[in-house]
């Protein structure tokens, strides 16, 4: 018997020990804990997204070292997450763990960055999160992990866990500050209301706004703080329907300043009149206050980053 030929030593190690199918597994099931065939509460839903955290406590301990060992690496030095932490489109965990892997990228950063670490959101999580969405959402139809078909069909699931699945993919698209991921966000929104309009014979109320959602750049900071709905008997479609609203309504902010002004501040960037004026007309929201703004300001023109952890830790 010949020699066995010799194996190169992976470049990713720690990585490929932290993302593995039990994280994104665990990450899926904790953000959805819902039988996939049964009713869900959706009240419950939009207050555990956006009134509570119920979700951070429950995956903090394995996501972090994940997390850490990410940021260690330039963005050009990254290997393709999708590409070798995910099964095969074949698999039939592969629907679960591409949104595990999104979870990780995009929601889990929101959660838990706090102060100069949530430079780290916007603008390096964000873009890795926002090219696994691209790869993801490339796939044909019959191949696609936010599919209504291949949920139905493959894992039994109802429209009711679809809609929450369909939402943790979407919103992605909407954080981009790239006017070509709005254009897709606004097409993938339209796709989840056409099908939940077929499926429940419901059309969606927010139609007859839909000039308003698409031009009005005061209207997304507006209807976060109003909140999801709430209360009893709150619908999928009810859901989804504001959700998609929600998203839609990022556009035009991009459409007319070409990022949002609110992020200025942890990216480490200088406002311009328009948007110093827009950021006061709305409150100041979601910006990052002065003591961070100065200390991301001195990374920048000192071309670093503060590690990882500085102030969540």
């Amino acid at each position: 018997m010949g020699e066995m030929p010799p194996t190169t030593p992976s470049p990713w190690p720690d990585l490929d020990s932290l993302l593995s199918p039990t994280l994104f597994t665990h990450l899926t099931t904790s953000r959805l804990p819902y039988p996939k065939q049964a009713p869900i509460n959706f009240s419950n839903f939009g207050r555990d997204i956006f009134l509570a955290d119920p979700f951070s406590a429950l995956v903090k301990e394995s996501a972090w070292p994940a997390l850490l060992a990410i940021s260690r690496y330039p963005l050009d030095k990254l290997p393709d997450l999708h590409e070798r932490y995910l099964p095969a489109p074949s698999d039939h965990n592969y629907l679960e763990q591409c949104l595990g892997l999104l979870l990780l990228l995009d929601n889990l950063p929101r959660l838990l960055f706090k102060g100069i670490d949530a430079r780290w959101t916007s603008a390096f999580f964000d873009y890795i999160a926002q090219t696994v969405v691209h790869s993801l959402i490339g796939l044909p139809e019959e191949r696609r992990p936010d599919s209504w078909d291949i949920w139905r069909d493959r894992l039994g699931a109802g429209l009711d866990y679809w809609v929450a699945v369909r939402f943790w993919l979407g919103v992605v698209l909407v954080h981009s500050e790239r006017q070509r991921d709005q254009k897709l966000g606004v097409v993938y929104t339209e796709e989840t209301r056409k099908v939940v309009e077929r499926e429940s014979g419901i059309s969606d109320p927010w139609g007859k706004k839909r000039e308003v959602v698409l031009s009005d750049v005061t209207m997304f900071p507006q209807e976060y703080r109003l909140g999801p709905p709430q209360g009893e008997g709150v619908t999928k479609e009810e859901w989804a329907f504001w959700a998609g609203m929600l998203m839609d309504c990022h556009k035009p902010i991009i459409d007319r300043f070409g990022r949002y002004p609110w992020l200025n501040a942890i990216m480490g960037r200088a406002s311009t009149e328009e948007e110093e004026e827009y950021i006061e007309r709305i409150g100041h929201f979601a910006e990052a206050g002065e003591a961070v703004r100065a200390r991301v300001r001195h990374d920048v023109d000192g071309g670093r980053w503060t590690p990882l952890g500085e102030d969540s830790l």
